[in-house]
């Protein structure tokens, strides 16, 4: 067998080729040296001076065939009939090739892999799609090494078995042994991969070689070509003529800028061979090029992080636009960076064209096909619910009234529910959710704001994620049969034409439509998961492109601009960890390619090499940015760019580094202002003032506590009416807690208004009783409610002890969640209702108050208004200097109008009683204790009620008269505050 030496050897022989300068007029010369040898032959053989149509050109990649293809226009200086331009893999597979076996796909490659490894109980059941995606890239890598051409399926299948041989006959860890066997077993099933298949194509193809070709290459064809491709050429060449052009490499010194490179980034040819040092280099560099050929052609740009590298970035596009220059590159080596500097440009009317594509995994369509397979995955979890609802694709036909278009109707209906589901707290579950709706339908004000038609609408909204869901069902099958069902869901969801009728949605489907005709006779089963991760995995590797976009900015990878004639170039992402080689496999490392005889890190290195030396030597202005720091830490140039930058300063005294242009502010009147000459205006804190109209009529009473806290929360919430929207609570946290307290109690004193016919047992078993029925509500949603459950039950002995102290001194449970409210007259006349909820009102039955007994209710000498507080009495006291919840209690009770409960039961008798109590009782303490406000005193107590009242009829009437309302929140009312990012306090 021979030897690559010997195999590049015979191409060398058999197959014409010629180095040629890289750099500006790359082109130009592969264009003149390919005329000359159409002429030649055309001298030997005859022919058409104007007609080149026979001739076979070949490129790396198709830009790079346009632009060769307008140097051959214009060299050839008359109108001709042009040769065919093409690239060697799409010219192959186009081609028409009889009697070629029917290929494996590589879906039905991928699935065999999984059901190779699942079979023998290889790895997790999580990481087997990937370990098998990263096996059949092996497989590709290792049949590319091993076949050569093979002229039938015989030859093919001869050659394998020698290559697997050769390879399972050396010691070979398990990792690589694994590697082997399966390819060798895979290939057992008798029809060829597509590695495999192209090799016989080419060999067909070379076979009967029917016209002359020309190949241009982007780098020597021992580094280009494969070397199958190489074998092809030289069968061609056998038949046909064949000339080879490519850019001379660095080494060869061909042009000034390859010298300083190649000083920069020598090639170790031999093992034996000693590189001198850097400074050596730096100094005969200087000798032979006394000027630097990089000065003004190479800018290295660090920023002190990603939104300032993406300001540096456009604020260099536009100067090179105001230069005249058309064709720019942003090389995205840093895909954050560059969508950030696509939405900075675009923002200021700069589009961009974007050769890299998006992955379908990052496309509302594919957000929408996930939030389907997450709410199936979540039991209907609400967040995933809500995120699928909401996606702009589905239920896009819902029927609309005279009152209503189809969009709003939908969007209303989503709205409703939304509101629903927030206001039930439905965590999961569509069951839960219908009966979220149906309470919420149940609701007169809200049935009243929502109607009928949109609460049917969000019904049917459930109905089809409903409908969806049961076609999505765990039961195992082929995934050709799960992507039927998963677009029969989408029908159900009313999906599909809204995604057929979107690009990127259009892309979505046709994946799945072609992976469903690869995949239809493949027989294997797979779970809902399993599947979900596959499918997850063809988003992520899929990608689509927006083809109408034209622009003088492009977006493309390293690897696609060599050669090719850009006025300037940006490269985002030069540091070490953005511009490096691909890592590798996350489970077959660079041993295990080195132990199979595959390319390495030190390969793709050299390859990135030369993609930035190509880059450097054909654009005339390059600028690398990079952030300097991220998270904190020193974030280093990549090495090469390292090396670079310390070999011109060895050189020439300059390491290249430059400052980041400063970018123009586009003015209010369209113009630009030059960054040095603008000063942004100085923040101030938030103080707004309101229109009489728009301050409140009624407030509550903690309505009226904000105000004081914050006079600008209090702006947001009562004059903007704003606020955060109810969350679902997933957890049971301490307000929680609190609420299921306070209707443990209310229920046991409305059935047990005093201790004194229970005994102390039955006492503890009716509040025992009824937390458990309070409770169990609260457990069965989230089991962490037992916990708050059992901290509660540690603490009956304690309420029981208070509330028998507190008989004892003669007061007696009246009432629960009492409703007050009080009207004042402000400065200009209007009027202000003010509105509270008293949690507990208790009466002290005059005569008997300390001695123990119970005397007659006919004679009451007042009232205690209580809070219950599911805190520490230490806590509570902390906070009564600046406290406004009981002053104001004692204030509305005062001065209160008649009012019914929420039952329609009457209101309190004795309206006129006296508040001679205003306290808190705090319940997380080992004892329970009242924490009354102005030390009990029921004197001192009238006169801060009084002050309140005159505190707020001054606010309110200061408000109404164009009062500022300010941010100026302590900081204990900003910790917790919704508004923060609407007053921004915390910068100014």
């Amino acid at each position: 067998m021979a030897t690559n030496t010997e195999k590049l050897a015979t191409f060398a022989a058999a197959v014409a080729t010629r180095a040629l300068p890289p750099g500006d007029g790359f082109f130009d010369a592969v264009a003149q040296a390919m005329l000359a040898r159409i002429a030649s032959v055309r001298d030997d053989c005859g022919g058409s001076d104007d007609d080149f149509s026979a001739w076979l050109v070949l490129a790396p990649s198709l830009p790079i065939a346009s632009e060769l293809r307008q140097s051959f226009v214009r060299l050839a200086g008359r109108p001709v009939l042009l040769p065919h331009f093409d690239v060697l893999r799409r010219w192959a597979e186009a081609e028409p090739v009889a009697d070629l076996p029917a290929a494996m796909t590589d879906s039905e490659r991928l699935a065999l892999l999984y059901d190779a490894l699942r079979q023998r109980n290889w790895f997790d059941e999580g990481a087997r799609w990937t370990i098998a995606g990263e096996l059949a890239e092996l497989f590709d890598e290792l049949t590319a090494a091993a076949v050569v051409l093979p002229d039938d399926d015989a030859a093919l299948a001869e050659q394998l078995a020698r290559a697997y041989d050769t390879r399972l006959s050396t010691p070979l860890a398990f990792e690589a042994r694994l590697v082997v066997e399966l390819w060798r077993a895979l290939s057992a099933i008798g029809r060829p991969d597509g590695a495999a298949l192209q090799q016989l194509r080419l060999a067909r193809l070379a076979a009967t070689a029917a016209r002359p070709m020309l190949v241009v290459l982007d780098a020597a064809p021992d580094e280009a070509l494969s070397a199958a491709e190489r074998e092809f050429l030289v069968r061609w060449a056998a038949r046909q003529t064949v000339a080879v052009f490519y850019p001379q490499p660095r080494c060869h010194a061909a042009t000034p800028v390859q010298a300083a490179l190649d000083a920069a980034w020598p090639e170790v040819l031999a093992a034996h061979e000693a590189t001198p040092p850097l400074i050596e280099r730096a100094r005969s560099l200087a000798a032979t090029h006394p000027l630097s050929p990089l000065a003004e052609r190479l800018a290295l740009v660090s920023a002190s992080g990603r939104e300032a590298e993406a300001e540096a970035a456009v604020a260099r596009v536009f100067a090179w636009l105001g230069e005249g220059r058309r064709r720019i590159a942003l090389i995205s080596q840093d895909r954050l960076t560059a969508r950030r500097v696509r939405a900075l440009l675009e923002r200021d009317e700069v589009l961009v064209a974007d050769e890299t594509g998006w992955k379908l995994s990052t496309s509302r369509a594919a957000a929408c096909v996930d939030a389907l397979l997450k709410t199936v995955a979540g039991g209907a979890y609400h967040r995933d619910l809500l995120d699928l609802v909401k996606s702009p694709y589905v239920v896009g036909g819902m029927a609309s009234s005279p009152e209503m278009a189809a969009s709003d109707a939908r969007e209303t209906a989503i709205f409703v529910l939304e509101a629903a589901v927030r206001a039930a707290s439905a965590v999961r579950g569509l069951p839960r959710m219908r009966h979220a709706l149906r309470q919420f339908a149940a609701s007169s004000a809200r049935m009243e704001q929502a109607g009928a038609a949109t609460l049917a609408g969000a019904a049917s909204l459930l109905d089809r994620v409903d409908a969806a869901l049961t076609l999505l069902a765990d039961r195992p099958a082929p995934l050709a049969r799960w992507i039927e069902r998963l677009e029969k869901a989408l029908d159900a969801l009313g999906a599909r034409a809204a995604l057929r009728s979107d690009a990127a949605g259009a892309a979505v489907l046709d994946l799945l439509a072609l992976r469903h005709a690869e995949l239809i006779e493949h027989r294997a089963t797979f779970s809902f998961a399993s599947w979900r991760e596959w499918l997850s995995r063809e988003f992520e590797s899929g990608s689509f492109r927006d083809a109408s976009v034209a622009s003088p900015v492009v977006l493309t990878p390293l690897n696609a601009v060599a050669l090719r004639r850009f006025d300037a170039a940006l490269l985002l992402g030069g540091d070490a960890r953005q511009l490096a080689p691909a890592a590798g496999g996350a489970f077959f490392n660079q041993s295990v390619r080195r132990e199979l005889g595959l390319r390495t890190h030190d390969d793709a290195r050299r390859e990135m090499r030369r993609d930035l030396e190509l880059l450097l030597v054909s654009v005339p202005r390059v600028v690398v940015v990079w952030q300097s720091e991220t998270d904190g830490e020193a974030n280093l140039p990549a090495p090469e760019i390292d090396v670079l930058s310390a070999l011109h300063q060895l050189a020439w005294a300059d390491d290249l580094r430059r400052a980041p242009l400063a970018r123009a502010v586009r003015s209010l009147s369209g113009g630009d202002i030059p960054s040095g000459k603008f000063s942004p205006p100085v923040a101030h804190r938030a103080a707004p003032s309101a229109p009489a109209a728009a301050i409140p009529g009624r407030i509550t009473v903690s309505g009226y506590a904000t105000l004081l806290a914050c006079p600008y929360r209090f702006f947001a919430r009562s004059v903007l009416g704003l606020g955060a929207v109810d969350e679902v609570a997933e957890t049971v946290d301490k307000s929680d807690y609190g609420a299921l307290v306070h209707r443990v109690l209310e229920r046991f004193h409305a059935q047990h208004a005093s201790l004194e016919s229970l005994s102390p047992e039955a006492a503890r078993e009716a509040l025992r009783r009824d937390t458990e029925q309070v409770f169990a509500p609260a457990i069965e949603e989230n089991a962490l409610a037992l916990g708050w459950r059992l901290r509660w039950e540690k603490r009956l002995d304690a309420y029981l002890a208070w509330q028998g102290q507190r008989e004892a001194e003669g007061w007696r449970w009246q009432q629960a969640e009492t409703p007050v409210k009080r009207v004042f007259t402000l400065e200009d006349g209007t009027a202000l209702e003010v509105a509270g909820r008293i949690d507990r009102v208790d009466r002290l039955v005059e005569g008997d108050a300390g001695s123990g007994t119970h005397g007659s209710t006919r004679n009451e000498a007042g009232v205690s208004l209580l809070d219950y507080k599911t805190r520490t009495a230490k806590a509570i006291r902390d906070g009564l200097a600046d406290d406004v919840q009981l002053p104001a209690y004692a204030l509305l009770w005062a001065g209160r109008e008649p009012s019914r409960r929420d039952d329609g039961a009457a209101e309190l008798p004795g309206g006129d009683a006296r508040v001679l109590e205003a306290a808190y009782i705090a319940l997380d303490d080992e004892t329970v204790g009242a924490v009354a406000a102005a030390e009990r005193d029921a004197e001192a107590l009238a006169d801060l009620a009084r002050a309140h009242a005159q505190r707020l009829v001054h606010a309110f009437s200061a408000l109404r008269a164009g009062a500022p309302l300010p941010a100026h929140g302590a900081d204990s009312a900003c910790r917790w505050c919704e508004m923060a990012g609407l007053c921004r306090r915390e910068h100014v």
